[in-house]
């Protein structure tokens, strides 16, 4: 984990010498920003958002991430993502003095073809770009996605389930190392915790999403200075391009109904060695999180 922090701290450095990746733009917009560990509900709770009225949330953009848009791979990836002209991406770069000044205007533009006022992006790895998200967009909001560690690790080490071949989504198979996946999810988890006292930050927990969702999205939207609506309910009930499931093709159960069978599947599927292996790499991040009061489970 450490090389890897190290790796893509380096090729940030890298991309930031190029100058535009680096711009001092600063937005007055009021975005919404989602994030945290992989495999928390961060796409459950996009269609949410992008069910209500006033907000614009698509497919993950990965515009925040330390990784090279100019490119004409990453171009056609959008244009295809949100179906927007490659040319007008390119046109909305050159007009843009740097990489947050585009974000603005790509998101403005995504928000006004779909007759949305408020933009938010989503992307687990968001959890990790706050300091740039909050300098570059200090009226951001960012919503911080927090599952059970036991059954995240579960959910990480077969992730991903599927691929694209020429359009179509065909299934694979992934076996990680799970001391990996614990230890990814205690990493990411403590970097979006590191904001708790901003008042720009707000935890959501997957539980009560699942199981208190009608009180879960008031507060949220109340934090999002944004009004309940009880349509939010029936996302799965919307059908266009932003839910197109092979535009995510891991996460095709966001687009159907609430349902709980995934909540505590570490049960069933943690060997008691496994258990002992969480209990030593995330067992005290559980008990702060409120999921255990100690370590006798």
């Amino acid at each position: 984990m450490k090389r890897l922090i190290h790796l893509v701290a380096g090729l940030w450095d890298r991309i930031r010498r190029s100058g535009w990746y680096d711009g001092e733009f600063a937005s007055s917009d009021s975005s919404i920003i989602i994030g945290g560990c992989a495999r928390s509900g961060t796409t459950l709770i996009r269609v949410m958002l992008d069910t209500h009225p006033h907000i614009y949330c698509g497919p993950e953009s990965n515009l925040f991430l330390p990784i090279r848009i100019r490119t004409r791979k990453r171009i056609e990836e959008l244009s295809w993502k949100f179906d927007v002209p490659a040319e007008e991406i390119q046109t909305l770069m050159r007009n843009s003095s740097c990489l947050s000044a585009f974000i603005e205007k790509f998101f403005g533009r995504i928000g006004s073809i779909h007759g949305k006022r408020r933009w938010a992006d989503k992307s687990p790895r968001n959890v990790l770009r706050l300091d740039y998200i909050f300098k570059h967009f200090p009226r951001a909001k960012f919503i911080h996605m927090i599952r059970d560690g036991r059954d995240v690790a579960c959910s990480l080490r077969t992730f991903p389930k599927r691929k694209i071949v020429n359009g179509k989504i065909f299934p694979v198979k992934t076996n990680r190392p799970l001391d990996e996946c614990i230890r990814r999810w205690v990493h990411d988890v403590n970097i979006g915790l590191g904001y708790r006292n901003d008042p720009r930050y707000f935890e959501l927990k997957y539980e009560d999403l699942i199981f208190n969702t009608e009180r879960a999205l008031k507060e949220l939207f109340m934090f999002l200075d944004e009004p309940y609506v009880e349509k939010v309910l029936r996302y799965h009930e919307v059908q266009d391009n932003t839910r197109k499931t092979i535009k995510f093709p891991q996460n095709i159960e966001a687009t159907q109904p609430i349902y709980a069978k995934a909540a505590g599947r570490w049960r069933n599927e943690l060997s008691e060695k496994e258990k002992m292996l969480f209990k030593k790499l995330g067992g005290a991040l559980l008990i702060k999180l409120g999921y255990e009061r100690d370590e006798d489970w």
